[in-house]
């Protein structure tokens, strides 16, 4: 409360003033879209477009290096998520997280 005010009661009443007051900061928004949730199914889709495979589990297969470049991309282009890749894939969650 010092950051308003030394005085206790001007303080609180900056305070008060300070969380009214609008704002039109856009670190305070929230962008929905690229923080929107896929479905497992969706994101089989996704997995099996773009690793050309029939099943998720088939990139366990896959040589390391392409492995972690597919994951690498399902992650940071298509908004999936450590735990779901891993949860779909059967790939160890740490492999997941450094690809």
């Amino acid at each position: 409360m010092e950051i308003f005010n030394e005085n206790k009661e001007k303080a609180v009443q900056r305070f008060i003033q300070y969380t009214n007051e609008q704002s039109d900061s856009i670190c305070l928004d929230i962008d929905r879209e690229s923080k929107c949730r896929i479905t497992d199914e969706e994101a089989k889709g996704i997995i099996k477009k773009v690793c050309e495979i029939k099943n998720a589990i088939d990139l366990q297969t896959f040589e390391i290096t392409r492995r972690n470049m597919y994951l690498g991309k399902l992650k940071e282009d298509y908004n999936l998520s450590i735990r779901q890749i891993e949860r779909l894939t059967g790939i160890n969650r740490g492999i997941v997280l450094k690809a």
